[in-house]
């Protein structure tokens, strides 16, 4: 376009410039002015570019109206609505059809216009096409990275649970046998604390060395990892229920064990969820319950659901309770949350001057895993 500018002027000054150089100079100017336009927007750019193409077919010289047409189509075709597309392409075509009825003899005027349009709408689909690769690859990215911080909550969140029951029963445990035999001056009682106090601290030594494996991804297939964070490894449920009855037997509380059903045909993920359920449930009455009360345990195995429920006397008023300096706060949370997982239901609260743990875990089906 400088060129051109150059030689006006130039013929200006010689004085002979005429008509042609005149056009040839508004013509280079129309096409420079739309192809520059596309810095700011592509659809302004075609709009002006309509001018470009009109002076083309005054002066009838189509060189520069091509280029125009090459460019300004990529970009409206790349960047631009369906809409808007399909009326450039038309207009453009149009366009075409005039250049070529107007020179009915020269059809390589035609085939030219139109080669140099297609190729510009070729170049524009596939700038689109990849862009909109682009875009989707990047959401999927986006998406992935939402999905991938939602498994890490929830590996945290299993994490918590897990750490949780098997720090918060042993030691209560622990302590509480502790406390409530440090003023006996009887060697065997003390004797039999100790081994108590021992067995508790090797099975969460136990707990702890199996979680660590799982986190390190050294599991040997021995304890198979629950998705659901419902339980490390827990053997026969029913065992896990007895034991825990003799924990409270250990401390002078008076269990009442009720088991119905076969426990073992229930899927591991149920049993798991129960075994940790159950724990925290006694893990509550060692906290609470009045020093020995009795308290009751029931866990019935049906055909579609494992049903367990806990209960004991509520703290007399105004008595004040063993837990409130080992709670935590997590306990129930995490019983609804373990149990949510599972799509089953679970309540808890005072009924009838007890406290009751009421839980329904599905037995088969996919939930049940």
């Amino acid at each position: 376009m400088l060129d051109d500018l150059r030689d006006i002027f130039q013929a200006w000054l010689d004085g002979s410039i005429d008509a042609d150089h005149i056009e040839s100079a508004i013509d280079s100017v129309l096409a420079y002015v739309a192809i520059g336009m596309l810095a700011s927007r592509p659809t302004w750019a075609a709009v002006v570019s309509l001018g470009c193409l009109a002076f083309s077919l005054h002066i009838d010289q189509y060189p520069m109206a091509a280029l125009t047409a090459t460019v300004i189509t990529t970009a409206v075709v790349a960047t631009a609505t369906r809409r808007f597309v399909t009326v450039h392409l038309s207009v453009y075509g149009a366009w075409i059809l005039f250049a070529a009825v107007k020179h009915p003899d020269e059809s390589i005027i035609f085939w030219s216009l139109s080669a140099v349009t297609i190729v510009g709408a070729l170049i524009g689909s596939a700038i689109r096409y990849f862009g909109a690769q682009r875009r989707r690859a990047e959401e999927r990215v986006r998406d992935l990275e939402i999905l991938n911080e939602r498994l890490r909550e929830d590996e945290r969140q299993a994490l918590a649970r897990d750490l949780h029951d098997v720090v918060a029963h042993e030691l209560t445990l622990i302590t509480m046998q502790t406390m409530s035999r440090r003023r006996s001056e009887d060697l065997q009682e003390l004797h039999g604390v100790l081994e108590t106090v021992e067995g508790a601290a090797r099975s969460a030594l136990y707990e702890l060395r199996v979680l660590l494996r799982l986190l390190r991804n050294e599991n040997d297939g021995e304890h198979p990892r629950d998705v659901t964070g419902a339980g490390l490894a827990i053997g026969s449920l029913e065992h896990v229920v007895t034991s825990l009855a003799a924990s409270l037997t250990d401390l002078r509380f008076a269990p009442q064990v009720v088991i119905t059903g076969d426990l073992e045909a229930m899927p591991t993920t149920a049993r798991g969820t129960a075994a940790r359920i159950l724990q925290e449930a006694v893990t509550n009455i060692i906290k609470y319950a009045p020093r020995g009360a009795d308290c009751r345990i029931e866990v019935t195995a049906a055909d579609h659901e494992l049903h367990l429920r806990v209960t004991n006397p509520l703290p007399r008023t105004g008595t004040k309770t063993r837990g409130g300096e080992l709670s935590s706060g997590l306990g129930l949370r995490g019983i609804t949350e373990r149990v949510s997982l599972l799509g089953g239901r679970a309540e808890a609260g005072p009924e009838d001057g007890r406290w009751v743990v009421d839980v329904v875990l599905p037995g088969d089906g996919p939930d049940a895993l």
